[in-house]
């Protein structure tokens, strides 16, 4: 038996539902900051500014802040292999017909919603798919390394485009990201397989599972943490490009982010998950005051900053999930919900943050979204060292 009475046992076809995952994750996330690049110059032709063009990347986040718990509520009784194909479905329709509609903002803006959705599938399915085919013991590592394809997918968003968009043109390079979601959602729904968890029983009320993932005071405590930690993460996506003047050097932040996760984050085995999240935390604050401190960078520095400030930028956010899911209260039965909860929480930040932020660099400039990013990661350490961790 595992963490609160859970059983699971793991076979090896764990490692294919990893794999399809981490390519859905990768492709979805790619094809959402396919945008950051044509914040700077494209959108401005059209006379959208700073604040309005991020509307483009936070957009999703307004969906899961209305439908982040349902969904999770949905993956406690549907299963993590319809919510995801479902997922990847509204993903293809809303980024896949993107190309379509290059010219209006308005309708760019109602595609990403559509796809919108399936991103808030897969934060909510990521804590649950890990815990169902991995084991509790382990989440923390599996829900790091699926979210690491979040990063690296935005990463390889921004500097695939960039490169794309001489050869291929702008419509050309969002076909690529249109054709690479039709292929992961084919073999979703041809591969994937919904893991057992033990019989089954009659789920309480929604309402019920809500209050109980959330009885513990950490647990509202641990919601903030992950507002600010994900509005912080997709401002900073959108915004180094432009603070930094060099798509492929901002394009390297979310990719260390990705092995940041990868490499750092079985740390928490040893240290814990709350300690471990502090202490990263803390090195990303010290990283970018240090960034702020100095006016003039070279191109090897600024390269090194975005690596750094990356490697550890993203590890507090997915040991905060892990959190979330260790909580008085969770268990196998809604696990859904408590991730749905934390999909709201992270999503309240992505929807609010990069428009506050962004209205920061319309009036202060640079200086101002540099800043009010610095602000962000505070309060979320803040919140931080205040959420209690259970150990049982």
């Amino acid at each position: 038996m595992t963490h609160h009475g859970e059983s699971i046992q793991t076979d090896s076809y764990r490692w294919i539902m990893l794999t399809l995952f981490l390519l859905m994750s990768l492709f979805i996330w790619s094809a959402w900051f396919a945008q950051a690049p044509l914040l700077v110059g494209y959108w401005p032709k059209f006379g959208i500014g700073e604040a309005t063009g991020n509307l483009l990347l936070s957009l999703p986040g307004l969906v899961a802040i209305f439908l982040g718990v349902s969904t999770g509520r949905w993956v406690d009784t549907a299963g993590t292999k319809k919510l995801l194909g479902i997922g990847s479905i509204c993903a293809l329709i809303g980024f896949g017909l993107r190309p379509l509609f290059m010219t209006s903002f308005v309708t760019q803006a109602v595609l990403t919603v559509i796809a919108g959705y399936g991103i808030c599938c897969l934060t909510a399915c990521l804590g649950p798919l890990m815990i169902q085919w991995f084991g509790h013991k382990n989440a923390h590592t599996f829900i790091s390394i699926g979210a690491s394809a979040f990063f690296i997918g935005g990463g390889l968003g921004i500097i695939v485009t960039a490169a794309l968009l001489g050869p291929l043109g702008i419509t050309g390079a969002f076909w690529f990201y249109s054709i690479l979601i039709l292929v992961i959602t084919v073999l979703w729904w041809l591969l994937a397989r919904q893991k057992e968890t033990g019989p089954a029983s009659a789920k309480p009320s929604f309402g019920s599972e809500f209050k109980t993932v959330t009885q513990s005071p950490s647990a509202w405590i641990n919601l903030v943490a992950a507002l600010f930690l994900g509005g912080a993460t997709v401002f900073a996506m959108g915004f180094l490009p432009k603070a930094m003047g060099n798509n492929n050097i901002a394009g390297l932040f979310p990719i260390a982010m990705g092995a940041g996760l990868i490499l750092l984050s079985s740390l928490a085995g040893l240290w814990g998950r709350k300690l471990t999240a502090v202490i990263f935390l803390a090195i990303t604050l010290v990283v970018w005051l240090v960034y702020l401190s100095i006016p003039s960078w070279g191109i090897g520095a600024l390269i090194l900053v975005a690596i750094l400030f990356g490697l550890f930028f993203e590890v507090p956010w997915t040991l905060a999930f892990s959190l979330q899911e260790s909580m008085p209260g969770v268990t196998p039965v809604n696990m859904g919900v408590a991730a749905g909860a934390y999909t709201v929480g992270t999503n309240l930040g992505v929807f609010v943050l990069p428009l506050v932020m962004g209205s920061f660099v319309d009036h202060f400039g640079l200086a101002g979204g540099s800043w009010s990013l610095f602000a962000g990661l505070l309060i979320a350490f803040i919140a931080l060292l205040i959420v209690k961790e259970n150990k049982a």
